[in-house]
């Protein structure tokens, strides 16, 4: 026993010396009224090592250990103006070591504390203050955090490795942005003892720069990579997936040699990687866009297999998402063992967390089982709200792309987050998003369109060249009609930024407006063909169909230049043409009255009989109508088709159920037989169907009411000139009916028959330089006519409206007398 006043060296020796935590409980319960500031934090961080060791120092219960450090922290109280810098800092650091929540009063009062003698601070007192309020979670005032920052700028100079990391790791923690004067110090200080860092604290160091967003100098970046490469053999795991997960979220990309370097210590101690540190890892890595080996990968591999269980929700995420980046293909007892830890977790998947594992599933071309997506579905209808517009992007792009369908609910879900949250989509979100459901087939309410379309006509001008094709596809392939002033803004951002189209964007772009009916600008249109000219070798065999598809489509005549590059890529990638590439090519040849080379129809005939089997039933009828357009054109040579073609088309078709062919599809058999005569000559069955259609479509064109204004105004002209006409007269072969057949009377008292064609838009192509050309069909259609003896007079609509209306009458009667006719 000890006298009342024990004198306070010996009560101080007596704290240190004890060999358990349960002998300084004793003391504390003795003497505790005794103490001073020196006894309270001997005591604390007595306890806080014996604590921490293994075997026979720790006696006390939690319950009774609290209850001592209850006391201490009165005594605290009590005491707290005698506290220095070291006592201060020794108790904190004590506290955060056992996991120690202090009262908030007895914080307050060492923060004030702090403030009183802060100028005293050494910097370690500094560093182990800080770090204990961070591990601690303490939110210290701002008041205090500046003072703190003065003091370590008054003694930068004399911190040391280990006190500058725990400085930088602390505020990182906290979320404590000090100022550039502070961080420019440490970086000063840290140039000068680098080469006395440790693992640890070069880890510590970048990751909290990188947490901090703090972008430091190429010098102190360098610095810490020549001392990591010194003494990377030390590194522990920790170390490395800090090291590395810092350097990819400061954008900074380091040295092969570094890289290497920690590739190869990774694999030295991989067993010991725990979960974290494996997602870590390769998320860093992917972020950097950096391949590691494939033994790497392996070793990841097997280590993630043998820890799986312990993944938590986000490292389950960032682990796929990471191998999606890299292109890497896991193993099939990876993935499934990852599809079954989520399935054991997933109701604690985040909304980020659910989206970056179906778009990792997706990039990988990976079809998770129907149970994992059943569970992905239902958490995330229960964390539907907490979405993203990104995340609401990657999860229906993903979707789409593994061409899952998701419930009627759980789309109805994400349009409703959509609806909330669509302001904060950017280009790529509302591409990916519209794309999704058009790929899905999914229609989502005219309120969500109209929505995404406000949201694009605010950002269309930062809209990439995939964006832009993405959505005009989108809108095309889901029949939706986006207004003119959207139309408008996208072909605005289309000029803009035309030089970086790629083919796909290209074709996937002109595709959508011809499938939307929407004529763009023939300024829009010269710049596509320019930019087509100049990365036409990269077309595939789809963009280069649809491409010609889409200009016959839209009626436009591109430039002979770019009809020929296109001629010279198809024969460069004709045997990947698919049967339909080739219908859709040969479609729109003929409907633009374009005349191939010879070489280029033989390449064709090839592919054609060698993918015949392929042809659906309208690529069957398109190719046929086609074929007998282009060897319908008398203007240029003579083209020839080889019989065996013209056979294998024929019998595919005679083996087509017709029930699959539209009426539009026997009207072109028919006009093909009409065209080809023997040499295309179907079963009785087949023409008899194809002749019923054809008569069809010129019964429901003879109705005046279907008259179109050029064929009114076309027709007073005329009655005014007294000329007489038939309307819709049907020719003697039955095979067309004439808008106006007139029956003029000649010099010699004899009748002349002259066929007046009211032409509108559509029978035309026109070019980017404002020319226009007769299509196809009305080529053929005029053709036809001269070849029953019938002069012919087309009255182009672009003439027409071009013509003053006091002069359309002596347009006629000049006209009429050229072919001499009394008028």
């Amino acid at each position: 026993m000890m006298s009342a006043a024990t004198p306070a060296r010996i009560l101080t020796s007596r704290i240190v010396k004890a060999q358990s935590d349960g002998a300084v409980a004793d003391i504390v319960k003795q003497h505790v009224g005794e103490f001073n500031a020196i006894h309270v934090s001997a005591a604390v961080s007595t306890i806080a090592k014996l604590t921490a060791r293994r075997r026979g120092t720790r006696t006390l219960s939690k319950s009774k250990r609290d209850s001592v450090l209850d006391a201490l922290e009165r005594r605290m109280l009590a005491r707290v103006d005698d506290f220095k810098p070291q006592e201060l800092a020794n108790t904190v650091w004590a506290w955060a070591k056992m996991r120690h929540e202090p009262s908030a009063k007895v914080l307050a009062a060492l923060e004030r504390r702090m403030l009183g003698c802060v100028d005293n601070c050494i910097p370690q007192n500094l560093a182990n203050t800080v770090w204990a309020w961070a591990t601690m979670r303490h939110q210290p005032s701002a008041k205090v955090l500046a003072a703190l920052e003065r003091r370590m700028l008054a003694c930068v100079d004399n911190f040391m490795p280990q006190t500058l990391a725990n400085t930088a790791w602390a505020w990182a923690t906290m979320r404590h942005q000090p100022s550039a004067k502070v961080l420019a110090a440490l970086e000063r200080r840290m140039l000068a003892c680098v080469d006395d860092f440790k693992p640890q604290h070069l880890a510590n160091t970048v990751w909290a720069w990188a947490t901090m967003r703090h972008q430091p100098s190429a010098r102190a970046l360098a610095a810490l990579e020549r001392r990591i490469l010194a003494c990377v053999d030390d590194f522990i795991p920790q170390d490395v997936a800090n090291t590395v997960w810092a350097w990819a979220t400061m954008r900074h990309q380091p040295s092969a040699t570094a890289l290497a370097a920690f590739e190869r210590r990774m694999l030295a101690c991989v067993d010991d990687f725990d979960p974290q540190h494996l997602a870590n890892t390769v998320w860093a890595w992917a972020t950097m866009r950096h391949q590691p080996s494939a033994k790497v990968l392996a070793a990841l591999e097997r280590r993630m297999l043998a820890c799986v269980d312990d993944f938590k929700p986000q490292d389950v995420a960032n682990t796929v998402w990471a191998w999606a980046k890299m292109r890497h293909q896991p193993s099939a007892a990876a993935l499934a063992a990852l599809e079954r830890r989520m399935l054991a977790c997933v109701d604690d998947f985040n909304s980020q967390d659910l989206a970056n594992t179906v778009w990792a599933w997706a990039t990988m071309r990976h079809q998770p089982s129907d149970k994992v997506l059943a569970a992905l579905e239902r958490r995330m209808l229960a964390c539907v709200d907490d979405f993203k517009p990104q995340d609401v992007a990657n999860t229906v792009w993903a979707w789409a792309t593994m061409r899952h369908q998701p419930s009627a609910a759980a789309l109805a879900a994400l349009e409703r987050r959509m609806l909330a949250c669509v302001d904060d989509f950017n280009s790529q979100d509302l591409a990916n998003t519209v794309w999704a459901w058009a790929t899905m087939r999914h229609q989502p309410s005219a309120k969500v369109l109209a929505a995404l379309e406000r949201r694009m006509l605010a950002c269309v001008d930062v809209f990439k060249p995939q964006d832009v094709a993405n959505t005009v596809w989108a809108w095309a392939t889901m029949r939706h009609q986006p207004s003119a002033t959207a139309l408008a803004a996208f072909e605005r951002r289309m000029l803009a930024c035309v030089d970086d189209f790629d083919p796909q964007a290209l074709a996937n772009t002109v595709w959508a407006w011809a499938t939307m009916r929407h004529q763009p600008s023939a300024k829009v249109l010269a710049a596509l063909e320019r930019r087509m000219l100049a990365c036409v070798d990269d077309f595939k065999p789809q963009d280069v169909a649809n491409t010609v598809w889409a200009w016959a489509t839209m009626r436009h005549q591109p430039s002979a230049a770019a009809l020929a590059a296109l001629e010279r890529r198809m024969l460069a990638c004709v045997d990947d043409f698919n049967s339909q590439d080739l219908a859709n090519t040969v479609w729109a040849w003929a409907t633009m009255r374009h005349q191939p080379s010879d070489k280029v129809l033989a390449a064709f005939e090839h592919r054609m009989l060698a993918c015949v089997d392929d042809f659906e039933p309208q690529a069957l009828a398109n190719t046929v109508w086609a074929i007998a357009m282009l060897m319908n054109n008398i203007e240029g040579d003579k083209i020839t088709i080889d019989q065996d073609v013209l056979d294998e088309l024929l019998h595919q078709l005679e083996a087509t159920k017709f029930s699959t062919l539209e009426e539009q599809h026997f009207q072109q058999i028919f006009q093909a037989h009409h065209l080809l005569g023997d040499r295309f000559k179907p079963s009785a069955a087949l023409l008899d169907q194809a002749r019923e259609a054809w008569a069809k479509s010129l019964a429901s064109g003879v109705s005046s009411s279907s008259q179109s204004s050029l064929e009114q105004e076309v027709a007073a002209c005329l009655d005014r000139l007294s000329i007489a006409y038939d309307v819709e007269a049907l020719t003697e072969d039955g095979m067309h009916r004439i808008d106006m057949l007139v029956r003029g009377r000649t010099d010699d008292g004899g009748e002349r028959l002259l066929a007046i064609e009211c032409d509108g838009p559509t029978h035309f192509l026109q070019a980017s330089d404002g020319t226009y050309r007769i299509g196809g069909s009305t080529y053929a259609r005029n053709c036809d006519l001269r070849k029953l003896g019938l002069d012919v007079l087309c009255v182009a609509w672009h003439e027409w409206i071009s013509l003053p209306k006091d002069e359309r009458d002596a347009y006629f009667i000049r006209e009429l007398q050229e072919r001499g006719i009394v008028v």
